[in-house]
């Protein structure tokens, strides 16, 4: 799976090694919750589209952040070095392969990124979907639809705000969201001196650093 399980084995004994698989398992465990509902409702981005990566910079919890840091660094052993002051000077989010339209962290990408155009949200008046307002030359991803036309469905509707409010119950001591650069950096930076801290301390078993 993306190479995950194997290049989190290294962490095993501290708290970042669940930490990392808390979260995959949990991207693991809804990877197939929106299928239905795009294929009910011909929902589906184009590929290589990039349109909203190219408007905003993700906020994340800490275990979202984690897992990416964890991917870019252990996993496609990539220099990040270009995330640290990105919003500077830039509004699109810095995952965003400007010569590709590919995210370079997709099997990792956040719950915003996983939901967005996928899931309903949830109104004063029910559930809606309203579509991606950016892709205004694909008129079957603008059209809304309405709460009775989901309900007809006899489906599971995703909605929005359920995986928002999960992936910050995963770790209830830290709801804290940052913006993705700006976490990435950080985390980074934290899993690099857990990497030199067990390197220093070889096999000793009852060495189990915490990396929050």
């Amino acid at each position: 799976m993306d190479g995950i399980e194997e290049a989190v084995a290294p962490f095993r004994g501290t708290s970042v090694f669940g930490d990392l698989l808390t979260v995959w398992n949990y991207y693991r465990s809804i990877e197939h919750d929106f299928s239905e509902f795009e294929s009910t409702f011909g929902i589906a981005c184009p590929s290589r589209c990039g349109r909203c990566c190219e408007r905003f910079i993700p906020d994340v919890t800490y275990l979202e952040a984690l897992l990416i840091a964890f991917y870019l660094t252990s996993v496609k052993k990539e220099d990040i070095s270009y995330l640290d002051g990105w919003g500077l000077s830039h509004d699109s989010c810095p995952l965003l392969d400007g010569s590709t339209k590919r995210c370079r962290a997709y099997a990792v990408r956040p719950i915003i990124c996983r939901v967005f155009c996928s899931a309903a949200s949830q109104t004063k008046n029910g559930l809606s979907f309203r579509g991606c307002h950016l892709s205004t030359d694909m008129p079957h991803m603008v059209r809304e639809i309405s709460d009775k036309e989901l309900k007809a469905s006899h489906i599971r509707i995703p909605v929005m705000s359920e995986y928002g409010e999960k992936i910050r119950q995963l770790q209830e001591w830290n709801t804290e969201t940052k913006l993705l650069d700006e976490a990435v950096i950080e985390l980074s930076a934290k899993l690099e001196l857990l990497r030199r801290i067990l390197a220093e301390s070889g096999d000793d078993d009852d060495f189990t650093p915490q990396a929050s």
